[in-house]
Formats: structure tokens, C-alpha cells, sequence
């Protein structure tokens, strides 16, 4: 399998390191080792270290000592990311922002390399933190970080914002998209809530073959189906 090169690595890592973490460290539950979870967990736990070059991912090693809930939530999340009908390039854009807005360092940790790998410029992700002049995003993704900030701050949209909404997007797009401001909002809370901690290694080379996370993910859902509560 492919890697990025060393230099792509610092590029991560630089990205990464716009949004430090602001807790002490420590994590209020701590993460179990994977072979204390049940299998959906994890299985989602490595596939996603696999996604972001970690090893086993906090965030499911943690939610996954609460399995039923764990299973239900992973089929939601997982129509809007990575399934869902938005292109990964904004949905990953959105995330971010939310992971910014709600100062997430884990979520913004952990979604940098996958914005990197799936499309978005360096460029574009520092400006998800960074005030840029309007003409390093298209009218499409200014429609959905405008739309982003204004659902975290006020949970309505302007009228203008609107508008930029509706010219760009689809009915489900913009579904989708209020969606996913939620759930990652919620997402962020549960991250602070918990402790949960960003792995040592996040800012390791991250695999650049695009073929294989999809079909692991696929398996990691029609398991959550076939999974019965717990």
C-alpha cells in the first residue's frame, strides 16, 4: 500500500496544530483495548485507525463500551459520512468547520488528513480556521460554511444564507447538510464530555489508497444491521 510522502505528513500535522487541545488530558472514560469491545466496535475501531493512519480510534473504542447505543448510532453517522449525498469534499469542509467553531481538537485532529485525502487543498482547510478572502472557496462551499456557523450559533438560517443554500444545493443536499451540523455538533459535545483524547499518532502518514476504506466501512455498517441489540 502507498503512503504520502514525509512532507505530507508535516502538512498534517501543521493543519493539526491550529487547534490544540484545551483539556488536561485526561479522559474521564478511558478507552478500552479492542479486544475488550464486541466485534462491531471493534472492527469500526481499526478500520478507522486505518482511515487516519492511528492505531485504534478513541472516539470508538470509548462509545463502544456502550454497545446497543454504539450500533444505532454508527448506522446514522455513517449516512452522512462517509454515505452519505453530499460529496466527501464538503461534508468533510462542513465537519471541519463544525470541529472549529465548536473547538473539537479531536474532530479536527482526526478530519484533517481524511479532508486532505479525499480532496481538499491544504489551503482550503486553513482557511476553515483562518479568515480568507471569499475567492479561495467557490460560491458552494462559502453557501456551506455561512450556513455551518449560522445553524452552531443561532440554529436558523438567514434569509441570504438560505438563498446561497437553495442555489447550490438540492432538497436532500441541504437536508443532509443541517444533519450533518447537528451531528457532529452533538459529536463534539460527547467528545468533551467524555475526555476523550486525541491518539499519540495522529499525525502519522495516513494511507493514500482510495479503494479500501469504503468497502471496510460497508462492512462495519451491514454488521451494525445485522447486529442485535444489547
Amino acid at each position: 500500500m502507498s503512503h504520502q510522502r514525509p512532507e505530507g505528513a508535516t502538512v498534517v500535522a501543521t493543519l493539526q496544530a491550529l487547534l490544540a487541545p484545551t483539556d488536561g488530558g485526561t479522559p474521564r472514560i478511558a478507552a478500552a483495548r479492542p479486544d475488550q469491545l464486541r466485534p462491531l466496535p471493534r472492527i469500526v475501531a481499526k478500520v478507522a485507525g486505518r482511515v487516519t493512519g492511528t492505531g485504534p480510534a478513541n472516539i470508538f473504542t470509548t462509545l463502544g463500551q456502550h454497545p446497543r447505543l454504539f450500533r444505532v448510532w454508527l448506522r446514522y453517522s455513517a449516512q452522512l459520512m462517509p454515505f452519505g449525498k453530499l460529496p466527501r469534499r464538503d461534508t468533510e469542509l462542513v465537519i471541519l468547520r463544525v470541529a472549529w467553531r465548536c473547538l473539537s481538537a479531536y474532530e479536527w485532529h482526526q478530519h484533517v488528513p481524511i479532508a486532505l485525502r479525499v480532496g481538499l487543498t491544504a489551503e482550503e482547510v486553513k482557511g476553515v480556521a483562518v479568515s480568507l478572502p471569499a475567492n479561495h472557496f467557490t460560491l458552494r462551499q462559502l453557501a456551506l460554511l455561512a450556513a455551518s456557523d449560522e445553524l452552531l450559533a443561532q440554529r436558523v438560517l438567514s434569509d441570504s444564507t438560505w438563498r446561497a443554500v437553495e442555489a447550490t444545493l438540492d432538497t436532500r443536499e441541504v437536508i443532509e447538510l443541517c444533519l450533518l451540523v447537528g451531528n457532529y455538533q452533538g459529536l463534539a459535545s460527547t467528545i468533551g464530555g467524555l475526555g476523550i483524547q486525541i491518539e499519540p499518532d495522529s499525525a502519522r502518514v495516513v494511507p493514500t489508497h482510495r479503494g479500501s476504506t469504503i468497502p471496510r466501512w460497508k462492512t462495519a455498517v451491514r454488521l451494525a444491521r445485522s447486529t442485535k441489540a444489547s
